[in-house]
C-alpha cells in the first residue's frame, strides 16, 4: 500500500511517497519545492498566494510520476494557520495569512477584552495573538476587507484549502483548530465555541467541519487525480499541524515526553495527559485522543544564527561558521561568566501583543563576536528553559529530550545541556511527512478491518 504525504510548509512544500510493508513505513521518494512569501508594511504583513501551494503540488506529482498511479491514500500536513477565506467552490479570495503576520494585533486585543483572558484560557486554552489566532485574522478581514468577508463561504487553514481543492469537503482537524481562539481545545470534543462565535457574529456554518486528523474529506476528485497521473481516486486525509505531526513521527506519545525542534523557529513541545493552559505558551491538541502538547515557540531560532552569520561573520563559509565558529564560541564560553546577554525577540514573540525586539546588552570594548554568539545561544536556551520550568510545576518531565532539526549540532546540544535543561539529549530525524504518512497507515488499517 502506498501513501502520498504532503506537507504544506511556510516557505516550501514537501511531498513523499511511503510504502507500508508489514507496519514499517519506507520512504520511496521525496520532493521539495521552495516558494516565496510576501512580507510587507514594515514586516507586519506576511501572507502567500495559495496558487503557489497548488503549483508545488503539481510539480511534485510530476517529479514522482513513477509512483503516482499506485497511490492508495493522500495525507496532509500543514503550517497553521495559513488562514484562507474561500468561496463556495473552495477558491481563495485573499492570500493565506501566515503565522508570522502581525496585522491583527488590535483584533487580538479586542478578543481578550470582549471574552476575558480567564474564559479564553479555560475554553480555548490559548491567548489570542496576531498571526497565530484565526479569529483575529477573520476580524481583521471583516474590519478592513468587508467585500472579501461578505463573499467568504468558509474560513479555513492550509489543510482546509488543500483538502477542499483535492476533494469536495471543507474540514479542519483539532491540532490545526487549537489556536483559532474558536475551538474548544480544553475539552477537545470536535466543537467550535458558540459563545465566542456569537460574540463576534461569526456563523459556525462559515467554519470547516471538525474531524479527527486521520479521517478523510472524501476521494480525490477524478479530473485532478487523472491530471496528476493517479490511476485511482484515493481518499484525502485532513491530517494535522506540521509540528504536531513531526512529534508524532518520532514517537512522542506519553505525558512528560519532550521534543525540541530546531529549524527557522525553535519549538519545545511537552506531551500532556491534561490540558494545562497558560498565557505564556500555546496548547495544541495531539493527533491522538486525550493528549495535548504545550507548545513553546521562539520565532527566530535557527533564523537568529543565520542572521548572526550574515551580519557578523559574512566572510565565513556556511561550513566554517556552523562546523567551526559556533562550536569554538560555545565551548569557550560554556563555563565562563559573561556580562553579555541576548534578548531573543529577533522576529517578535507569539506571546505578546506588543512588537518585542531583540537586544544585546552588557557590551564593552572587549566584547568579541564569539562572546556575542555564545550570548545569543544562551539567550535562546534560557528562553526554552523557562517554559520547561513552568510546565514541570504541573507534571513530571522525562529525563530525556528528543531533539531534531537542521539548526542543531553537538555544540548546541552541549549548550542546551548547560543552559536549557541538564538531562540527556537524543537526536531524532523528525518528519512531518512521516507523521502524515503514519496517519495514512492508520487509515488504511482501519479501512481494511
Amino acid at each position: 500500500m502506498k501513501i502520498l504525504s504532503v506537507d504544506v510548509g511556510t516557505t516550501a512544500m514537501k511531498m513523499g511517497v511511503f510504502e507500508d510493508n508489514d507496519n514499517d513505513l519506507e520512504l520511496l521518494k521525496q520532493f521539495n519545492q521552495e516558494y516565496s512569501i510576501n512580507t510587507y508594511n514594515d514586516g507586519l504583513f506576511s501572507d502567500i498566494e495559495q496558487e503557489k501551494w497548488q503549483l508545488a503540488f503539481a510539480a511534485g506529482s510530476k517529479a514522482m510520476s513513477d509512483y503516482m498511479p499506485a497511490i492508495d491514500v493522500i495525507a496532509l500536513s500543514g503550517t497553521t494557520p495559513g488562514l484562507t477565506a474561500m468561496d463556495r467552490e473552495g477558491k481563495a479570495l485573499y492570500p493565506a495569512i501566515l503565522m508570522l503576520d502581525q496585522r491583527s494585533r488590535p483584533q487580538a486585543q479586542r478578543i481578550i477584552d470582549s471574552i476575558g483572558m480567564e474564559k479564553l484560557l479555560n475554553d480555548t486554552a490559548n491567548m489570542p495573538v496576531a498571526g497565530g489566532s484565526s479569529l483575529a485574522g477573520i476580524l481583521w478581514i471583516k474590519d478592513n476587507l468587508p467585500e472579501v468577508f461578505s463573499k467568504t463561504h468558509v474560513f479555513g487553514h492550509s489543510n482546509t484549502f488543500m483538502a477542499r481543492w483535492l476533494s469536495d469537503k471543507f474540514a479542519m482537524d483539532p491540532s490545526s483548530a487549537s489556536l483559532t481562539a474558536m475551538y474548544n481545545t480544553a475539552s477537545n470534543d470536535l466543537t467550535w465555541n458558540n459563545e465566542i462565535l456569537n460574540e463576534f457574529d461569526i456563523e459556525a456554518s462559515r467554519l470547516p467541519e471538525l474531524i479527527p486528523a486521520y479521517h478523510s474529506t472524501g476521494r480525490m476528485r477524478a479530473p485532478l487525480a487523472h491530471g496528476f497521473g493517479l490511476k485511482k481516486e484515493p481518499p484525502v486525509l485532513i491530517g494535522g499541524n506540521d509540528a504536531v505531526l513531526a512529534a508524532y513521527s518520532v514517537g512522542i506519545r506519553q505525558p512528560g515526553e519532550i521534543f525540541n525542534i530546531n529549524g527557522t523557529c525553535e519549538i519545545t513541545m511537552v506531551c500532556l495527559a491534561k490540558c494545562f493552559p497558560s498565557r505564556n505558551y500555546n496548547i495544541r491538541t495531539h493527533v491522538l485522543p486525550e493528549r495535548w502538547f504545550s507548545f513553546y515557540v521562539m520565532n527566530a531560532g535557527g533564523k537568529a544564527l543565520e542572521w548572526f552569520k550574515n551580519l557578523f561573520c559574512s566572510e565565513m563559509t556556511e561550513e566554517k561558521f556552523y562546523a567551526d565558529f559556533i562550536p569554538r564560541a560555545i565551548d569557550t564560553w560554556l563555563s565562563r561568566e559573561s556580562g553579555v546577554t541576548y534578548i531573543p525577540y529577533l522576529m517578535g514573540s507569539r506571546y505578546s501583543l506588543e512588537p518585542l525586539k531583540a537586544e544585546f546588552r552588557g557590551l564593552t570594548q572587549e566584547t568579541s563576536r564569539a562572546e556575542l554568539l555564545a550570548a545569543l545561544v544562551r539567550g535562546l536556551s534560557e528562553y526554552q528553559r523557562e517554559n520547561l520550568k513552568e510546565v514541570s510545576i504541573e507534571m513530571p518531565l522525562a529525563d530525556e529530550i528528543l531533539v531534531s532539526g537542521g539548526a542543531v549540532n553537538e555544540a548546541l546540544i552541549r549548550a542546551k545541556t548547560r543552559w536549557m535543561r541538564n538531562c540527556s539529549y537524543r537526536f531524532e530525524t523528525e518528519s512531518s511527512l512521516k507523521g502524515a504518512a503514519l496517519l495514512g497507515q492508520k487509515y488504511l488499517k482501519a479501512d481494511s478491518l
